[in-house]
């Protein structure tokens, strides 16, 4: 741009006399002030712009950030700021030097100040973990938790291989109250650097302490007392637990488990009984009301226990009383063994099952079953569930007539997404599931008219699913569970007999619907609570197998 000349008749005569006294003798001392004002402002705008940038000077940047790391790690965080400042002036906007002076300012607890330095990174480059990482930690020192764990999220997908995102991310998890996640974050912080070991293991055990689980949290204290400083707050603190508690301990994680469900229900059609099965038309039991009281009781003893391994036995038992109907009380005993391995993100389990059912105390079914599961973890907010099942069912006429001609083989594939939000307190999850039941010797072409066969039990299944738990709501957890069934049978039914002519070629198809619906709250660390409603409603083309069903439960359960 052209720049005006200093001479005088380029100045606008603004300070004429105006007749007053002394007028005249002011003007050109302010005339020359106005004059150099101009040329000031004619010189700042004829600068270009690439001769405005303050020039970067190497020497002094690399001397201040050395100088300003050594002050850093010995705590001398003042200093430190200085020198960090005196780096961004030799070098300004430096990622570096702006990542070391926001972590310096939380530890002069400043972290507004740090947050605004992060923040101004991030809007330069989202993609800048560290960035995420200093942003995660300013607003955890200023109490801003759920925005923490969302950034500390952001800087794990940049940053996987950090121990000080995991660390950070279980201490948010431990302030917010989280105390069943926060362990998982402070294994993964000292897994990666043995500096955290000792303060990992001590939240770690105030985790356990707060849930309970006193055995876990003499672990990992008893680990601090191996792994910190003799000298150190965190030993002391944890030894001070640990003569509290009874001593130091050298056992290992807690091995059993305990739990026992009391239920009080109302059945409007009491049809269905264990395993998805029913009573064959003409039982008598479809279409019936009933109250009935159910108990459910299960053990677990776990012999291998391990960061990659775990093993053991457990025994689950079911009993329903029924006020009326006493003849279709159910009974059910079920023995288990399992073999669990973890491979970093993916855990495989295998585990074999014998049920044991009995139906108005006479036998009525029993099976075996081969189930091997595989699980996926995608993140932390995300994992996938895949699961295969052999089932050899023998079922048992005492109870009904015929039963047994139901025996057969039941193969199973499917696969369950889980998706987590909310800090991991809620999950969205979605399924498929195919199964099919052989029957008997094979699948005859049609069923013998009048006399029940296995033709009748052979089908093939789809089953999709699809769930929502929502995060507590003054301490009370809402779930819902949809699914639909669709049943196609192999053969001709002989139940829809007089349907299609003298010799029926009518093959049974199913439209299964139900939803559940349960209000949950946790009264204390082992007892809950929950009020359910579940809905099941069967489109079946044969009349005999159609029905609709609901059941209206109170649940008390106790965990130990």
């Amino acid at each position: 741009m052209d720049c005006p000349t200093t001479h005088d008749d380029r100045v606008p005569d603004i300070f004429a006399p105006t007749g007053r006294a002394g007028a005249g003798a002011i003007r050109p001392s302010l005339l020359r002030v106005l004059r150099i004002s101009w040329v000031c402002a004619c010189l700042i705008l004829c600068i270009s712009p690439a001769t405005a940038q303050t020039p970067i000077d190497p020497q002094a940047y690399d001397l201040s950030i050395a100088k300003g790391l050594i002050r850093f790690s010995s705590g001398q965080y003042s200093d430190a700021e200085r020198l960090f400042q005196a780096a961004l002036e030799a070098n300004p906007g430096d990622s570096r030097a702006s990542f070391y002076l926001g972590q310096t300012l939380i530890r002069l607890k400043r972290p507004e100040a740090a947050q605004d330095i992060f923040q101004k990174l991030l809007y330069k480059n989202q993609d800048d973990g560290r960035a995420w990482l200093g942003l995660g930690m300013a607003q955890y020192s200023r109490g801003q938790y759920t925005e923490a764990l969302a950034s500390l999220d952001n800087a794990e997908k940049h940053l996987p291989s950090d121990p000080l995102v995991f660390y950070y991310q279980g201490l948010t998890y431990h302030q917010k109250g989280a105390f069943d996640l926060s362990p998982g974050r402070f294994l993964r912080a000292r897994t990666l650097s043995n500096d955290l070991a000792a303060p990992s293991h001590y939240y770690s055990g105030i985790a356990y302490f707060q849930r309970g689980l006193v055995d876990e949290a003499r672990e990992e204290f008893n680990a601090v007392l191996a792994t910190g400083e003799p000298d150190s707050e965190l030993v002391k603190s944890s030894r001070l637990f640990l003569e509290q508690a009874g001593g130091e301990s050298e056992k290992g994680p807690k091995r059993w488990d305990l739990s026992a469900t009391v239920m009080g229900q109302y059945d409007s059609n009491v049809v269905l009984t264990p395993l998805g099965t029913s009573p064959a038309p003409g039982s008598g039991i479809s279409q019936k009301h009933d109250f009935r009281v159910a108990m459910f009781g299960r053990a677990e003893y776990r012999p291998i226990q391990t960061e990659t391994w775990l093993g053991g036995v457990n025994y689950a038992i079911y009993q329903s009383y029924h006020q009326t109907l006493s003849g279709f009380d159910v009974e059910n005993h079920t023995p288990a063994v399992f073999l669990q391995r973890q491979f970093g993100t993916f855990q495989t389990r295998v585990q074999y099952m014998f049920d044991y059912i009995k139906v108005g105390r006479d036998p009525f079914l029993i099976a075996h079953s081969f189930q091997p599961m595989f699980t996926l973890s995608e993140g932390y907010h995300a994992f996938t569930q895949a699961q295969f099942r052999y089932q050899n069912k023998d079922f048992q006429d005492d109870r009904f007539t015929s039963n047994s001609l139901r025996d057969g083989k039941n193969w199973l594939a499917g696969a369950t997404q889980y998706v987590l939000f909310a800090d991991n307190t809620g999950n969205f999850r979605l399924g498929y599931t195919f199964d099919t039941d052989r029957t008997g010797g094979g699948s005859p072409s049609f069923a013998v008219i009048g006399n029940q066969t296995n033709a009748d039990w052979a089908y093939s299944g789809h089953r999709f699913s699809a769930g929502i738990g929502l995060p507590a709501v003054l301490t009370y957890k809402i779930d819902l569970d949809f699914n639909y069934y669709r049943q196609i049978y192999a053969n001709p039914n002989s139940f829809a007999e007089g349907l299609a002519g003298d010799i029926t070629t009518l093959k049974r198809q199913d439209h299964i619907y139900t939803f559940t619906g349960t209000l949950g709250r946790d009264f204390t660390e082992w007892l809950s609570g929950s009020l359910q409603y579940a809905y099941t409603r069967d489109q079946s083309n044969v009349p005999s197998f159609d029905y609709n069903r609901s059941v209206f439960s109170l649940i008390i359960t106790g965990r130990f």
